[in-house]
Order: structure tokens, then sequence, then C-alpha cells
């Protein structure tokens, strides 16, 4: 049993030293900056193959650049694995994240093995063959996805990344709504276009064949699905509402009335409302998320306690790093504290009382770290949990209380005991003093 805690404690520590490694900041950043630096430079692979008959006369310090960013993904995929373990790795917090940095290491390491197997074999095949062999590796284009990775690293990227997945539901519904709006008013206006063609044609003495019908109305309007997508243009910025309304003023004052109609919902009501609700599930999401909220919160504070530190800096006249209660009562007299107490939420209105809870060493003065702490606990409205704790805390002194009300009154009883047997003493005393006087008598 021994020997199996000897062996297993060491690779706990070397595991939990991986783990830290691995999510430490400075190894994020490492990454983020290769990251950024390959798709750079693939960027710059490909802008140079575009001169280049063969992409064999590419430069070869690409691929060996490719080589190195690939074997560092792969090391750093390792260090996670044996860091989290198989469990935490795949189904922890960062799993899906996981997932995909496997399959971006995935399809590096395809695009490495097919670029050693095409040198291997072009020295057995023609030019066209080669080049077939080239043009059909995907994994070449996908080695683009790697930029996706930033988003991990960066939080203002995974913000936006998060709130666009968040919308998927709302953009499907949106354009169910949108294709049941088009779809309806274009029967309406494609409807009134082809009466109008067919009594058109009909006046020009044609009887047979399809109806004949102006070159803008049947550019725009000849049939249903071109005036769906006219519609949709016309809300979209893909055509100008008077191209496409001009020549259905020969056709009648309905159909530009429906236009008309259709482009003040489309425009003023569906894409504004879509707007507010694509806006509120963004919010909701990016609040939802805990790493970007705790990151938000960690930066508000950050920036507080900062603020802080400086006006307590301008406070501490003497540079002893402690302010008397006096010296604090006149800088909030200034105002300049005292409105920026108020920005936070904390009230001024007693100055004395705020400078006895933010003392929590109780010596008479705030040091430094007593005035920042205080006031951060001290900002905006209470907390569930500050309230709970209060309630907590009452109850607890009520018990106290009534502990203390129960103790007193035994003790009370315990007194009137006393004194009762005390004077039954006395009396009986009394009453033998008085039996020899009686007997003398």
């Amino acid at each position: 049993m021994s020997i199996l805690t000897e062996s297993f404690v060491p690779e706990v520590g070397v595991r939990s030293r991986i783990k830290g490694f691995v999510t430490s900041a400075w190894f994020a950043i490492a990454m983020a900056v290769l990251i950024l630096m390959n798709v750079i430079l693939l960027g710059v692979e490909v802008d140079v193959g575009t001169s280049l008959l063969y992409a064999s006369e590419v430069p070869s310090w690409f691929a060996i650049f490719n080589q190195v960013i690939v074997g560092a993904f792969i090391v750093e995929l390792f260090l996670k694995f044996v860091g989290f373990g198989c469990k935490e790795f795949w189904l922890g917090k960062d799993g899906s994240w996981n997932a995909f940095d496997f399959f971006v290491v995935f399809v590096g390491m395809v695009d490495l093995t097919m670029d050693y197997v095409s040198e291997m074999i072009s020295s057995s095949l023609d030019t066209g063959n080669l080049q077939l062999i080239r043009s059909i590796r995907i994994a070449r284009a996908l080695r683009g996805m790697r930029v996706v990775r930033l988003f991990r690293y960066v939080t203002a990227l995974r913000t936006l990344l998060l709130s666009i997945m968040s919308t998927v539901g709302s953009l499907f519904w949106t354009l169910v709504l949108l294709l049941l709006l088009v779809y309806s008013f274009g029967i309406a206006v494609t409807q009134l276009v082809v009466e109008h063609c067919r009594s058109s044609t009909i006046d020009a003495g044609i009887t047979s064949g399809a109806p004949q019908c102006d070159p803008l109305l049947e550019k725009y309007w000849s049939s249903v699905s071109e005036s769906m997508l006219t519609l949709f243009m016309a809300i979209t910025g893909g055509v100008s509402y008077d191209d496409a309304m001009r020549p259905l003023r020969d056709v009648s004052p309905l159909a530009i009335a429906l236009v008309s109609v259709y482009i003040n919902i489309g425009v003023i009501v569906v894409l504004n409302v879509v707007t507010g609700v694509f806006c509120s599930t963004t919010v909701e999401t990016a609040t939802a998320d805990k790493d970007v909220a705790t990151f938000k919160q960690m930066r508000v504070k950050a920036q507080q306690a900062e603020a802080l530190k400086l006006i307590f800096k301008e406070i501490d006249h003497r540079d002893m790093d402690e302010v008397t209660f006096e010296e604090l009562q006149d800088a909030m007299s200034s105002g300049d504290l005292s409105n920026f107490m108020e920005a936070m939420g904390i009230s001024t209105n007693d100055v004395w009382m705020l400078c006895v809870l933010l003392d929590v060493d109780k010596n008479g003065v705030i040091d430094l770290d007593e005035f920042v702490n205080g006031c951060v606990q001290l900002h905006g409205p209470a907390k569930s949990l500050q309230m709970a704790k209060m309630g907590y805390e009452n109850k607890l002194t009520r018990q106290a209380l009534l502990y203390l009300i129960t103790e007193f009154e035994s003790l009370a009883s315990k007194l009137l005991l006393v004194d009762e047997e005390n004077d039954k003493d006395e009396a009986e005393d009394e009453e033998d003093e008085e039996e020899p006087l009686k007997e003398k008598f």
C-alpha cells in the first residue's frame, strides 16, 4: 500500500503542475501569438503562390514553419490531455474547445501527410496527376480554420462568437417570418402583374402564347420566385425601391400600395424588432457566459480599486498610508470624494458610520487596504448573499436574546425562591425568639 501511495503522489504533482502551466495566462498568450503568426504567414503563402505556376515553386520555409506550428499544436494538445486527464479533457467545461483543437491538429497532420506523400510520389507521376493530387487536398484549405482558436484566448472575440451562435435560433425564425411575408406579398403582386400582362397582350391582338410583359416587369415581377427575390432585395439594399416600383405604376395603384405596405412592414417593423431581439439575446448570452462575466467583473473591480487608490493618496497628505476619521470627513466635505462615493452607490449621509464600517481593525485610523476593500464591499445595492447573511445573523441574535431572557427569568425565579426561603427563615427565627419571652410572662 505504501509503494502505491509513494508512486501515486509524484504523478499527481506532475499532472497538477502541467495543468497549471497550460491554464496560465502566459501559455494562452504564447499560443494566441503563434496562431496569429500562422494565419498571417498562411495568407502570405497563398498570395505568393498566386504568381507561381507550380505549387512546388513556393519557398520551402513556408512548409517548415507549418510543420513547426503543427508540432506546437500537438505538444499543446498532449500537455492538456495529460494535465486535465481523459475525462476532464473531453467532458470538462472546455471540452468543446478541446474537441475543436483536436480536429484542427488532425487536419494539420493530414495536411503534412499529404505533403509528404506528394513529395514521395512526385518522381513517379507526371505533372498533371501531381497537380490533380494537390488540387483535391482540402486539408490545406482548412488550415485557415486555425484562426478560430484565437476566439478561445481573446475574450472580446469569444463574446462575439457566443453572441452569433446564440442568435442562430432567432435567425432561423426570422428567416421563416420573412419568407412568409415575402411569399404572401409576392403572390399578390405577381397576380396583379400577370393580369395586367394578359390584358395588354389581348389588347395587342395576340391570342396565343404566353402573356407579353414590359421588360422591367419581366425582370422584376414575371413570376412568384422573381417577385419574392425583388421584394427581399428591396428591404436588404439589393435593389432600389424606385427601380422595382416604377414598372408597377402602369399596372395598378394597388400593386404600388402592396409594395409600399410590404416595405413599411419589412423595414420599419420586422427588421427593427429582429434587431432588438438579436441585441437582447446577445446581451443575455454574454451575461450567461461565466468566463466573460467573470472577466468583466474582475475588470470593473480592478478599475474601481485603482480609482480608490488614487483618491486615498489624495486624502493621505502625510504619506502615512493611513487616514484618520477627521481627514476622511474633511475629504467628504470637499465634494469630489462624496460624489465619487455616491456614484459607486455608497451613501455618504452618515460619514462617521461609514468611517466606523471602513475601520475593520478598530484602531481609529483607516489604511489603504481597509479603504479599498471596504468601499468595494459597500459598492452598489445589497446583494442577495448579504441580505441572507444579515438574516442569518439576526436569527442568531434573536436566539441569543431568547436564551438570555430565559436565563434571566430562571435566575429571577431562583432569586425569588431564595428570598422566600430567607423570609421563612427570618420568620422562624423571630418565632423562636418570641417563645422564651412568652414563657417568662
